[in-house]
């Protein structure tokens, strides 16, 4: 039933609807003119009439006084109690929680407010296009689950309008794959500021044991400050790493590595220099840091921390050792995924013994040929939560199909469906040649 009445010049329009005797729905709405009022009471009487419509602006109610921070809090909650959230994850929502964004109700959130949002990533915080994906695809997340869960009557096509807009201005997409290793005497030099460094500034950071081990073992930062004690076995010479990233089952992957070269001596010398049940007793927080003051002051340009990963897996692989033994050290679980981290230098194959197998004859480089406008046949992987695209070494999921990573074959495809578990299609696109993008 509704009722229209004027007040000071505006037309006040009041809709209740009633079930079984009983008010289910109330709401007014003020508009300029009385034809106004009487088309809005029209439409939500007559949208009222089904069930389905009724429970729509039920839903819409439910909206309102919801911020954004409301429902990503909400989420976390649902989600974490389900299922363990990432750390990258929880990061990422807890500062999309503190935005501006965060103020603003879920009924506000359209294309061009995540547009704006997106763009203000990349020009106050220097975000790349891979970051502001994941910002994107984790606020849809939220809102994919604001209506079924909660009631909230806001849906993601926001999100579906804004992607192409998003994706052709460059602001979301794959990030570049970095291939920066140490060059020159870098590692020296670095090596040296921090010897200096744990000598006369440090309070209770060693850096120099920190930067050498990380190299050796191709190690993240985490996993560098999580070793415990009891995770050493000092006859075995092996190290536990525990709860080692995944890209689906990161919790309870723990992991036995081997000790290589001076690695072994660099825990020793650890455990015997304190008491902490940590090996390296250090924040995360501190270590990147004393990395980033490091490199300023020697001068050295777009060099991070987890590059030395890459360093490290590079230079097992320059050693001699096998696709099987570095991975067994890195913790990937296909040679796709351990591509991406393995930069060699073409002077380190001299020293192989497969170098012997040329018979000192030159190596004679082919011609590279024009592949533009070229196409190829690829194959790419979709599962449940998207399509599985390559991810900081690992494996990710993007939503749409255009961000999903290509695979060679179909075997090269199964084979890391296989490892990731559950139910996967693996389909054959064509993509121009020379945007070829790999796991």
């Amino acid at each position: 039933m509704a009722s229209i009445i004027q007040i000071k010049g505006k037309w006040r329009a009041t809709v209740r609807i009633k079930r079984g005797g009983e008010l289910v729905f109330h709401k007014t709405m003020t508009h300029d003119t009385k034809r106004l009022a009487e088309q809005w009471a029209l439409d939500v009487e007559a949208k009222a009439r089904t069930e389905a419509g009724l429970a729509e602006l039920l839903s819409r109610e439910g909206a309102r006084g919801v911020s954004v921070r409301d429902l990503i809090e909400r989420y976390m909650q649902y989600v974490g109690k389900l299922k363990p959230l990432g750390a990258t994850k929880s990061t990422v929502l807890k500062t999309l929680a503190a935005s501006e964004l965060g103020d603003k109700p879920v009924t506000a959130v359209t294309a061009g407010v995540l547009l704006d949002y997106c763009n203000g990533r990349r020009e106050r915080h220097g975000n790349g296009a891979a970051t502001i994906s994941q910002y994107f695809t984790y606020l849809r997340q939220v809102f994919d689950l604001a209506k079924p869960v909660w009631g909230v009557g806001v849906t993601t096509a926001p999100f579906d309008e804004a992607r192409p807009v998003l994706r052709k201005l460059g602001l979301i997409g794959q990030g570049a794959e970095r291939d920066r290793r140490l060059e020159g005497d870098e590692y020296n030099r670095l090596l040296g500021w921090f010897e200096n460094y744990d000598v006369t500034r440090a309070r209770g950071l060693r850096m120099a044991p920190v930067f050498r081990y990380a190299v050796a073992m191709a190690a993240r930062r985490g996993e560098v400050v999580s070793i415990l004690r009891e995770d050493v076995d000092r006859q075995a010479r092996t190290v536990v790493v525990r709860n080692r990233k995944d890209p689906r089952n990161k919790i309870g992957n723990d992991q036995v590595l081997p000790l290589l070269g001076e690695a072994w001596d660099i825990v020793e010398a650890q455990l015997a220099c304190h008491d902490d049940v940590r090996v390296f007793p250090y924040t995360e927080i501190s270590i990147s840091a004393c990395f980033k003051r490091a490199c300023e002051v020697l001068g050295i340009e777009d060099l991070h921390f987890h590059d030395l990963r890459h360093e490290g897996a590079s230079r097992l692989f320059e050693a001699g050792y096998s696709i099987e033994q570095v991975a067994l050290v890195t913790g990937h679980k296909t040679w796709s995924m351990l591509r991406r981290y393995t930069q060699l230098r073409p002077a380190s194959l001299h020293g192989l013994p497969a170098a012997a197998n040329l018979g000192g004859q030159p190596v004679v480089p082919k011609e590279d040929k024009k592949v533009s406008g070229i196409k190829r046949r690829v194959w790419i992987v979709k599962t449940p939560d998207g399509y599985l695209c390559p991810l900081d070494g690992d494996v990710g999921f993007a939503e749409a199909e255009e961000d999903a990573g290509h695979f060679l074959s179909p075997e090269e495809a199964e084979g890391t469906a296989e490892l990731i578990g559950g139910w996967y299609e693996v389909i054959r696109v064509l993509v121009p040649a020379d945007s070829l993008n790999r796991q």
